[in-house]
């Protein structure tokens, strides 16, 4: 009996039925990068070459898409076909990138299991990935600090015991890290001095140079730590000098530059970053807006709104030339200037731009959005902004979640809702003290904080507002005293003059109105400065003049289009008229082959009579050929219309049906709409001995996730690459995807429970292979080694032996089902069609 029918008659005998449905699934849209990786996957042969397309596609995973889930299933492919082919550098490229994503998922034992499969000196570099997944984990906790210290300190061990000089740097950077990290100063700097004399032993003077600098680039910047920092970049800056390096000189000079402005060293900030941008002119470099930018943010810092302005359309303007995106941070800084003079809606548009904030300055921009909108009058929107972007970017340290509360303070303060204000202000203050600690603590950390003179002079206008003076006092005098320039945040003339307005209302409420007065002086004087009309005229002529520069550009583009276009068209009058020389020449050629074609005629009709009967005869054996194909679509198109009425029947009879009776006609109409759906894409093609299942697959999946009334718990993920099935294979894998799919629908999420089902196909070593996972409850470790009252499992394993395939399943951490088998036909043999025996011959 046909295997079909006797499937068939199986399911039958279980009444499944469920309602058909034709689906037209939402395809997501794949990156033309993402598509040619895929392509070019799908070309390699299984060699060094598919180990490097398996590789860029999980680093694509890693870098565009930040896909974790991909970026292993790759890697581990790129792994698997490495260590089959004994190639050393994918195995150790793609064991670094797995343990890059075990680490960000917290799989420190997967990252863990790669360290055996490695040489001892990628062991090392494994090893440092681990141990920095700890030192980086949110929040820089004690026991986190320590199993990061563990990892480092086996790095260095093993590094010295094969006796890699490289590896021992690499491990005691790591360790100097940490060090900084547990605010241990010196041993911090003592792990980076053994690295330098190791190359001064060697003098090695280009690499001592660089390791000086990044010795001030991780040690923290604090007050008490400010003389080591600019010693460990001023000999970075000697070494340069010595080796005539003038590229990494501007570049060290910038880095000084930059400690020196957080340190309202303003005067030396200016002069260092000029020099910088001076030799980066001298060496022809066009990118110089690293410089300009920070020249901006330092005008900016001492209150000079036209020079900061300046530099920032400079820095605008350069991104332009070179195609360069803007930067988040030149849009911030622009965003600052606008909203310092006034122009709210501008600012607003400019922070809401800042899409591609990095690290601490998303909660800066949170800040930022929230103060413009509250002075547009729309608090409402400041709360809406501040609850998306605590949900999509959840505060993980000190620094976010004092910046989230200084923001809902001022939301709810706006909102006149008080007591909910205050609430937050002093959870504000209650995060000042380890907000600053964690500070102190972190490798080259963001400056864009509220800690310190902004978080008291908050609580203070916020006491102010609700006339409560005297608890507002002695914040003021701390915002005061910790100075007007912070460290830890840029603050203008206008916070100077705010303190000092808040500063005469609280004076005046206590009686002492001689002070009072004094600070309403300084406030009128500080106010008179920020209003400045010439001020103010000198920054809308630099807009002005900005904006005209914009539109001479645009005017000077479309004249450069006018003048191609005018040459355009007179070489299209030459080609005219070189065209007319060639056609005469073309027509007296013309007479001479029309008479050479004469000759030939009579000997070509005689060899056309000849090949007429040939051709009759193809034209027969084609129009038989065309009948045998409709004919066979027309076989597939009643078999899917059959099996489609049978599953009509089977859902009426459900009807009458219920408990276990209607779950098994539930799960055999899956099974039934399968093969029905094979029978439809046969028909549609051309092709109707195979079918692709990167066109089939995702279209059954969907209708297997519409069939079911709870999948929006369920995040489904399916990666199929290009691949053509017999009919006689695909059946049988479609059949094992249902019983997969349908069982972990079923069964692996209880409850409310939510979680991921992925479905993975595609070719390795010469075989096919089906993955079908969830990170559900999981199933019994030995269901392989078992035989169950489950028709399902029972079906899997028979279909799986049918094709002449493995089946495998795992639990852990969920259900892996794995099947691999020969992607060719097993049933039938491929036969040569007439022209490769032409060719073969």
């Amino acid at each position: 009996m046909n295997r079909h029918l006797l499937l068939l008659t199986v399911l039958l005998a279980f009444h499944a039925t469920v309602t058909a449905r034709q689906t037209d699934p939402a395809k997501s849209p794949v990156s033309p990068q993402k598509a040619a990786l895929l392509e070019r996957l799908a070309l390699t042969r299984p060699d060094t070459g598919r180990v490097h397309a398996l590789f860029a596609l999980a680093d694509f995973h890693w870098r565009k898409e930040y896909s974790l889930d991909s970026m292993i299933s790759y890697g581990s492919r790129s792994l698997a076909l490495a260590k089959q082919l004994k190639y050393e550098p994918g195995i150790n490229e793609s064991a670094n990138l797995l343990c890059i994503a075990y680490t960000k998922k917290d799989k420190y034992d997967n990252a863990r299991s790669l360290l055996p499969q490695v040489s001892k000196e990628q062991q090392v570099r494994l090893l440092i990935r681990i141990g920095e997944g700890f030192l980086f984990s949110p929040g820089l906790k004690k026991p986190a600090l320590d199993t990061a210290l563990t990892y480092f300190t086996r790095a260095l061990q093993t590094a010295r015991a094969i006796g890699s000089v490289e590896w021992k740097h690499e491990s005691l950077i790591a360790l100097g890290k940490y060090y900084f990290s547990s605010e241990q100063l010196q041993k911090g700097k003592d792990a980076f001095l053994e690295i330098i004399r190791d190359l001064q032993q060697s003098k090695e003077l280009s690499r001592e140079a660089h390791i000086w600098s990044e010795l001030g680039k991780y040690m923290p910047d604090t007050d008490s730590s400010y003389r080591d920092v600019m010693w460990a970049h001023g000999t970075a800056l000697q070494l340069y000098r010595r080796l005539k390096d003038t590229a990494n000189l501007y570049s060290v000079m910038e880095d000084m530059a930059a400690v020196n402005m957080f340190h309202y060293r303003f005067d030396t900030a200016k002069a260092q970053f000029l020099q910088a941008l001076e030799w980066r002119k001298q060496l022809g470099r066009k990118k110089l807006y690293p410089a300009t930018r920070a020249l901006g943010w330092l005008s900016f810092a001492t209150g000079n709104l036209e020079a900061a302005l300046e530099w920032a359309l400079i820095t605008e303007k350069n991104e332009q030339e070179l195609g360069d995106p803007p930067s988040a941070y030149n849009k911030a800084l622009l965003g600052l200037i606008y909203a310092e003079d006034g122009q709210h809606l501008k600012a607003l548009s400019y922070f809401l731009d800042c899409k591609d904030a990095v690290r601490f300055l998303p909660y800066f921009i949170a800040q930022r959005v929230t103060d413009e909108y509250i002075q547009l009058g729309q608090p409402d929107k400041a709360l809406a902004y501040l609850q998306e972007m605590e949900a999509q970017k959840p505060p993980k340290n000190p620094h976010q979640e004092q910046s989230i509360a200084a923001a809902k303070g001022d939301v709810y303060a706006a909102l006149n809702k008080p007591a909910l204000a205050g609430q937050y202000y002093r959870e504000m203050m209650a995060l000042d003290k380890p907000a600053r600690q964690f500070k102190a603590r972190e490798i080259m950390p963001m400056y864009f904080t509220v800690t310190g003179a902004e978080v008291n002079y908050k609580m203070a206008r916020f006491y102010v507002h609700q006339q409560r003076f005297t608890e507002a006092a002695p914040y003021l005098a701390i915002a005061a005293r910790m100075n007007a320039n912070s460290p830890n945040l840029f603050y203008m003339v206008s916070n100077l003059r705010d303190i000092r307005r808040l500063q005469y209302k609280i004076d005046s409420a206590a009686g002492n109105y001689q002070a009072a007065l004094e600070h309403h002086l300084q406030y009128t004087l500080l106010n008179d400065s920020i209003a400045d009309v010439a001020k103010t005229r000198r920054l809308n002529r630099l807009q002005v003049e900005y904006e005209t520069e914009k539109k001479e550009l645009i005017i000077r583009q479309k004249d450069t289009e006018i003048k191609s276009a005018n040459e355009t068209s007179q070489l299209r009058l030459d080609n005219l008229k070189q065209a007319r020389f060639i056609r005469n020449i073309s027509i007296a050629a013309t007479l001479v082959f029309l008479l050479l074609a004469v000759l030939f005629y009579r000997q070509y009709r005689q060899k056309q009579r000849a090949n007429q009967l040939v051709t009759t005869q193809n034209d027969q054996l084609q129009h038989l050929l065309k009948e045998k194909d409709w004919l066979l679509k027309e076989v597939h198109h009643r078999v899917k219309n059959n099996l489609q009425t049978i599953i009509c029947l089977l859902e009426s009879q459900a009807v009458f049906l219920e408990n276990d009776a209607l779950k098994a006609i539930e799960s055999s109409q899956h099974r039934i709409y399968a093969m029905s759906l094979i029978h439809q894409k046969l028909y549609q093609v051309d092709n109707m001995k195979s079918i692709e299942m990167s066109n089939y697959l995702p279209e059954f999946i969907q209708y297997l996730k519409q069939s079911f009334g709870n999948t929006n718990k369920i995040l489904f993920q399916t990666e199929v690459e290009p691949l053509r099935l017999d009919v006689c294979v695909a059946i049988p894998i479609a059949l094992i995807v249902n019983e997969a799919v349908t069982n972990s629908i079923k069964y692996a999420f209880p409850g409310d429970r939510k979680g991921t089902i992925q479905v993975y196909m595609y070719q390795t070593a010469g075989e096919a292979v089906l993955e079908v996972a969830d990170d559900g409850i999981g199933i019994d470790e030995d269901i392989k080694d078992k035989t169950l009252n489950s028709l399902g499992v029972e079906l899997m394993k028979g279909l799986s032996e049918e094709i002449n395939g493995q089946i495998e399943f795992v639990s852990d951490g969920g259900t892996k089902i794995t099947v691999r088998f020969t992607p060719n036909s097993l049933f039938y043999p491929t036969f040569q069609s007439e022209k490769e025996k032409e060719v073969s011959v």
